[in-house]
């Protein structure tokens, strides 16, 4: 399985909070793991907050974000062009996203259409683009 995973579901593998297992299992089923670029600092930024807000220790956000920076190399990355950033813009209008959220989504649809007829996986833990990738024709979790 190919799983496209936005950076909410990266955070989850290193935190035990609800739906945590959901976005490891995809992981661990996953034959290829691809995100966008703009995952990177999109999830140090969530592990620096998780220590802001006090739901791990500052030891514990190093363990992590070493842990995250480690296995980085291993994703395949879409890389974010004009041509990305056009598509990102109308996924905001058909669907109603946040920025990133549509950058995300316009990733997954290139990885799909580079792929063909392939299915892919796409894990995010975001109601909105959640509905608005099944919509595209991607399978998601049932949250």
């Amino acid at each position: 399985m190919i799983a496209y995973f936005d950076s909410s579901s990266i955070v989850k593998w290193f935190f035990d909070e609800p739906l945590t297992e959901l976005a490891r299992d995809i992981k661990n089923k996953a034959k290829i793991v691809v995100t966008s670029l703009l995952a990177f600092p999109e999830v140090l930024s969530a592990i620096n907050c998780a220590c802001r807000e006090g739901r791990c220790l500052k030891s514990e956000m190093e363990l992590v974000r070493t842990e995250f920076l480690r296995i980085w190399p291993n994703f395949q990355w879409l890389r974010v062009n004009e041509e990305l950033m056009q598509q990102a813009g109308e996924l905001i209008f058909r669907h109603s996203l946040r920025g990133f959220d549509a950058v995300h989504l316009a990733s997954a649809l290139l990885l799909k259409q580079q792929g063909g007829a392939i299915d892919i996986f796409f894990s995010c833990f975001d109601h909105n683009l959640n509905r608005a990738a099944r919509k595209e024709g991607f399978l998601t979790h049932e949250i």
